[in-house]
């Protein structure tokens, strides 16, 4: 038996003293220091601990029990029952929707079972080339020893080599030199802006942007300046009007198939960004993590493809296109920054890992990366289509969505929405992100991010059919919205 430490009662609460019982007991269960199985104090044991009535206690039991908390059995008392993971799950999860606190729920959603998420942009693990990428570990080159050692803090050559020849694919010329291996995008995100900004300094970002990016400046404090975006991309005049009034450090922006919205900037407006951000004698930071995942046409050339004056640093990533837990990015930098970021890197983590490099490199020389797209593409197409079906048959009329022509994400915009919305959702079995997240200055209507590349197209009209469902309620008078909370579905 685990013991059992509880706070002394409130009295004076106006709150039962029996739901106060069963609440410090479910916090000590959702922080884990009651795990699966802990067998509880007997009625009596609880009641003689706490100075309450028997009664009182076994109250407390009875609502614990009812919410899936604890089970009681004769002869065996009562324990913390299995479905208690799943409750602390739920209960931890979505309290407050700040871009770290969205961050931090991902790992606890990604242990939900039957959960259908639309939450993360996250490629599908059933997809994954694996067979394929491990092969490399069976071949003597994995049996160099000196691949367990440290690697280069700028990355493992051969890799810079074969992300040179992807780079020229993409129309941009790079020497292996030029390329700086990072772990992942968000790395890349976090040296450079700390390289680049203070403490107190203005980064123009995107209106809505990627979570990831105002975590990172929130960590390193330094203060996101919103500029909106419309169908073509980043808006100039906006742009410009930031850009004279804050005198930004660099400007970021996720040009094709934005996260979350799906946004593709298109080539005029590409170049027309350039020529401000010269004009100015801004940097960008190009994000094309999304940019090799088009549906519909040929992938579009990075905003990099344009650039005649070094005004661009370029980043992507495999994390999107092959697998996350690789945690392989790379940069394409001037190379003054470069060196600085490089310095910047070594005082964070010496270098990556350098045996995943080295494996990685080997599956884009062998022309698996290229069989791998042509292969996931017409999936992830299919789930696209699949989302935007349901969004047309299942939403209200006061809705309005994105369709992306690439990457993960939809974009759903709705009247203003409850505050526990999200945690109803959760309920039922369906997970999205609360769009307040990705918001530097908030709005009057609610936003949805929708991500449609981790779940088959079955599941995505399901989780669908749950969100239209919710928001019918949301729209039904309080005594048939309570009639409602009683037929949640259940995770499996």
């Amino acid at each position: 038996m685990h013991s059992i430490h509880l706070d002394a009662i409130d009295r004076q609460s106006k709150s039962p003293i029996y739901r106060q019982i069963a609440e410090q007991i479910r916090l000590q269960i959702s922080e884990g220091r009651m795990p699966i199985g802990t067998r509880l104090p007997t009625v009596r044991e609880l009641a003689a601990m706490l100075s309450v009535t028997r009664l009182t206690a076994q109250n407390a039991y009875r609502e614990l029990q009812a919410g899936g908390w604890i089970e009681s059995t004769v002869g065996r008392g009562s324990h913390v029952a299995a479905s208690a993971s799943t409750q602390a799950i739920l209960t931890m999860v979505g309290r407050r929707t700040t871009p770290e606190h969205i961050m931090n729920d991902m790992p606890r959603l990604s242990r939900l079972t039957g959960l259908r998420s639309l939450a993360y942009a996250e490629s599908d693990p059933d997809l994954f080339p694996m067979a394929d990428l491990l092969r490399f570990f069976e071949h003597p080159m994995a049996q160099d020893s000196s691949l367990m050692l440290y690697g280069l803090p700028q990355g493992d050559e051969m890799l810079r080599i074969e992300l040179v020849k992807l780079l020229a694919e993409r129309g941009l010329e790079a020497t292996p030199d030029d390329i700086m291996v990072t772990s992942g995008v968000s790395q890349a995100l976090s040296l450079l802006s700390g390289c680049l900004a203070r403490p107190g300094d203005v980064v123009v970002v995107e209106q809505p942007v990627y979570l990831g990016m105002l975590h990172v400046l929130n960590a390193l404090g330094i203060k996101a300046v919103g500029v909106p975006l419309d169908e073509e991309g980043l808006r100039l005049d906006a742009l410009e009007q930031v850009i004279r009034e804050h005198q930004p450090r660099f400007i970021y922006t996720i040009p094709h198939f934005q996260n979350p919205t799906g946004a593709c900037m298109s080539v005029p407006r590409c170049k027309d960004l350039l020529a401000l951000a010269g004009r100015y004698d801004v940097p960008i930071v190009e994000d094309d993590i999304y940019g090799l995942l088009a549906y519909d046409e040929a992938a579009p050339l990075p905003l990099k493809a344009y650039d005649t004056s070094e005004h661009v640093i370029y980043l992507s990533s495999m994390s999107k296109t092959l697998m996350p837990g690789l945690r392989i990015g790379y940069m394409l930098a001037p190379s003054k920054l470069r060196e600085r970021v490089l310095l910047y890197r070594q005082a964070h983590d010496i270098s990556g890992p350098h045996l995943l490099q080295r494996a990685l490199a080997n599956f884009l020389h062998r022309g698996r990366f290229k069989i791998h797209l042509e292969r996931v593409i017409p999936e992830y197409r299919a789930r696209r289509d699949e989302l935007m079906l349901a969004l047309a048959h299942k939403m209200p009329s006061t809705a309005q969505w994105t369709r992306p022509t690439g990457g993960f994400c939809c974009w759903l915009t709705l009247p203003r929405l409850p505050a526990d919305f999200y945690q109803q959702a959760l309920r039922r079995g369906m997970a999205f992100t609360p769009g307040e997240a990705f918001l530097i200055e908030p709005e009057e209507q609610s936003h949805i991010r929708l991500c449609f590349g981790g779940l088959p197209p079955q599941l995505i009209r399901e989780a669908i059919t749950i969100l239209a469902a919710l928001l019918e309620q949301s729209s039904a008078p309080l005594s048939e919205r309570m009639r409602g909370l009683s037929h949640e579905l259940p995770l499996v």
